[in-house]
């Protein structure tokens, strides 16, 4: 068996974009992918998640079926948590299904995020025991495919 990559998605071009570079990546290197998304909800009553259960569960679906079309072998899995778990539950996750590297889409952050570090991506970085792979900025941007290593 190969390796084994836990793609991070969610609903923004920058994730969108990583399933791109997954795909090549994946081809090139014999893996397995295991497709991870958590659906952020908001931790006070009366604000509404940016996406339901089931639009999360269709993204998922989707991007499974794409790594699929492309003879890659990948599953996938949808949970839904406050926003302040995300980095974490992305970690455990890949510790728990036995993965060798997390691939994330690359978001700029602006101002005093970008500053103290406190997106996402930067908390998995700093979590994380594995190699984490963050999809190139440019690639984001244009849209283009192609992993290079």
């Amino acid at each position: 068996m190969g390796s084994r990559l836990l793609l991070a998605i969610d609903q923004y071009a920058p994730g969108l974009a990583a399933v791109d570079f997954t795909v090549d990546l994946a081809s090139m290197s014999n893996s397995d992918v295991y497709v991870f998304h958590v659906r952020e909800v908001p931790s006070s009553l009366g604000v509404f998640p940016l996406e339901s259960a089931a639009e999360a569960q269709v993204l998922v679906e989707e991007t499974v079926r794409r790594l699929q079309s492309a003879g890659i072998a990948a599953e996938g899995e949808t949970c839904s948590e406050p926003k302040s778990r995300v980095a974490l539950l992305i970690v455990e996750e890949a510790l728990k299904r036995k993965c060798n590297a997390i691939v994330l889409g690359s978001l700029r952050l602006r101002g005093l995020q970008s500053m103290i570090g406190h997106g996402t991506r930067e908390r998995v970085l700093k979590m994380s025991s594995l190699p984490v792979i963050v999809t190139p900025p440019a690639l984001c941007a244009s849209g283009r495919s192609g992993a290079r290593l």
